[in-house]
């Protein structure tokens, strides 16, 4: 029996199932979901999404596999697997097949094909472009660049800031290396998901996905759950631009965290009493201008004041939702320190005979449980500290 059927299985908790999409057409991949022995999507909010289908190919009477020459699979195929909860359908993955690794061991009853998929981001990554974008005339907005770029996919670009505005880059890489190099010198995220493509900050205000339940009897969706709470990250990051010519001053700033708290008190405010903050140092870089350094160190500074760090693991058919990285959640269960409101890092989804699983990452820039994600970033003693400087 497939891991498809055994997760349609009624005598397997009711669980969810797995559908698989392939082509233009999303035609279900059907009888060959019995030989599907596993699947894994790896979804994270910095990396492109992954998904790995392990299929147990078996040879028909005239001597061909069933999974390698179904004709299904090919390179640059687009794929989408789903999650069916019966009640309801969730998107779990969609983009391109850009690997297929079939191995025929000695046994021939231990055939199987491997199909490695990468997200939608994968069509930006086939050609190394020389491309300007803007000048001193006509600057263009990072957001501009994106939505260009991305034009040829199809892609619903979501909302966010313009980003940085360009006085005359040059693209010297492909699509999708250019644009996660434009992310990180915003502070931004760039997450494709569900034919869509976000690019802006992190989006703590958003509404809170499905609760992460532990120890709550029977509504209990979580099988475990551990945290980890860092000392050793910047409060400040001090930067500084060379000066334009020897006569010059160099032109130096500071950048704190600036975003909403998801919790009471801000991480950062304990070991505050040492006397000294922790302090990072960057420079400018290359021709980077005055407001593009800026703009990195506040980057750099938000996301080191996520100190807190959990994982944990999520019966997927209890919870009965996908959870999604780039995107905040709240966990009860475990406490007024550690309870609250989270922001998901990555998850894997993991599909196979023992059911459906999703092993979570999650970050978080302050402890205490709250209602709602907080307004002021800066508690009493930070703000002390940045007066001094």
């Amino acid at each position: 029996m497939g891991v498809l059927d055994q997760l349609l299985d009624p005598g397997f908790r009711q669980a969810a199932s797995v559908e698989v999409l392939v082509g233009d057409a999303k035609k279900d991949i059907g009888t060959l979901s019995d030989l599907v022995s596993s699947i894994e999507v790896s979804a994270s909010r910095t990396e492109a999404s992954a998904a790995t289908l392990t299929i147990d190919d078996r040879r028909d009477t005239n001597g061909d596999f069933m999974a390698a020459d179904s004709g299904l699979f090919a390179r640059w195929e687009k794929i989408i697997i789903n999650a069916d909860f019966q009640t309801h359908i969730e998107e779990v993955f969609r983009g391109y097949i850009t690997e297929l690794k079939p191995t025929y061991p000695q046994n021939g009853g231990e055939a199987k094909l491997v199909i490695e998929c990468l997200d939608d981001s994968a069509a930006l990554s086939r050609e190394h472009q020389r491309t300007p974008w803007g000048d001193e005339t006509a600057p263009m907005t990072d957001r501009a660049i994106l939505e260009a770029l991305v034009a040829p996919l199809s892609l619903t670009v979501i909302a966010g800031p313009d980003g940085a505005k360009s006085r005359g880059l040059v693209q010297d890489a492909t699509a999708i290396t250019f644009l996660r190099e434009r992310a990180k010198a915003n502070g931004f995220e760039l997450i494709f998901d569900r034919g869509e493509v976000y690019f802006g900050p992190k989006r703590l205000e958003a509404d809170p996905q499905t609760k992460i339940m532990v120890y709550a009897g029977d509504a209990t969706n979580c099988l475990n759950f551990a945290v980890t709470d860092e000392a050793n990250k910047p409060d400040i990051v001090a930067w500084e631009k060379a000066p334009a010519t020897e006569d010059d001053e160099p032109i130096t700033g500071e950048a704190y965290a600036d975003l909403p708290l998801l919790g009471k008190f801000p991480a950062a405010s304990e070991g505050a009493g040492l006397g000294t903050p922790a302090i990072a140092r960057i420079k400018g870089e290359g021709d980077e201008t005055v407001d593009e350094i800026e703009a990195r160190a506040q980057g750099m500074v938000n996301e080191a004041s996520f100190r807190i760090k959990a994982s944990g693991e999520l019966d997927g058919t209890l919870y009965g939702h996908v959870l999604r990285a780039g995107a905040p959640v709240t966990v009860d269960g475990v406490g007024s320190r550690n309870g609250g409101v989270y922001y998901v890092d990555t998850v894997t989804h993991q599909f196979n005979p023992d059911g459906y699983r999703q092993q979570f990452q999650l970050i978080r820039n302050a402890v205490g449980e709250t209602d709602a994600v907080g307004s002021a970033p800066l508690s009493p003693v930070l703000s002390a500290i940045k007066s001094l400087f």
